[in-house]
């Protein structure tokens, strides 16, 4: 992915990222393309100075959030999707993923976002399921914005290290699942409050 990468100007770079992140969250497709080996290597050309962090940290977190976004809205008006997820995925392994939005929606779209095939499928299946666009924005954008972040400053500071920080990558869903369980507490916290404002 580095040697991809480092062989285009840093403008060029942004764009390939992007539109990578948004296909790999946001189109079927993407259960079979790099998202977090991405960023990583974002991060890396950050570290670089082909681009500046910041723009790529943030433009990696908008196009996984906006794909997202696309994968949530196509869910909920797609007819055809759960024969599509069937022919890609299996009957068994769709009905692990449906089984787990199935009351704990919310802790399913926050943890999606930490792991490659599921961060995919997870936000078409919560438009399916009919989960709102405002529980499914809360819980999906701050956890994407931590996994954004954490990959592109890991692959900036990595340096010589990057291949060995790219083998443990999928380690990182741990703290992030941590701060996706804050974001989904929060999230029942507040619906909790309100509910009881309006028993009283």
């Amino acid at each position: 992915m580095t040697d991809f990468l480092a062989g285009i100007p840093g403008p060029l770079a942004v764009v390939a990222v992007v539109a990578l992140l948004f296909a790999e969250s946001g189109l079927l497709i993407g259960v079979f393309l790099p998202g977090s080996g991405a960023v990583l290597a974002f991060g890396w050309l950050a570290g670089h100075g082909v681009v500046d962090v910041w723009v790529a940290a943030v433009s990696a977190f908008a196009a996984t959030a906006s794909g997202c976004q696309h994968g949530y809205f196509r869910g909920r008006r797609d007819g055809l999707l759960r024969r599509q997820l069937v022919q890609r995925l299996g009957e068994q392994r769709l009905a692990r993923v449906e089984s787990a939005l199935d009351g704990r929606a919310e802790v399913t779209v926050a943890a999606s976002q930490c792991f490659a095939v599921v961060r995919t499928l997870v936000p078409r299946l919560a438009g399916r399921a009919e989960m709102t666009h405002l529980r499914f924005t809360v819980c999906n954008v701050p956890v994407a914005a931590a996994w954004a972040t954490t990959l592109v400053l890991l692959g900036a500071w990595s340096g010589a290290a990057y291949e060995r920080v790219q083998t443990i990558v999928g380690f990182m869903g741990l703290p992030l699942l941590g701060i996706a369980a804050l974001i989904v507490l929060a999230a029942w916290w507040i619906r909790r409050r309100k509910q009881l404002r309006q028993l009283r």
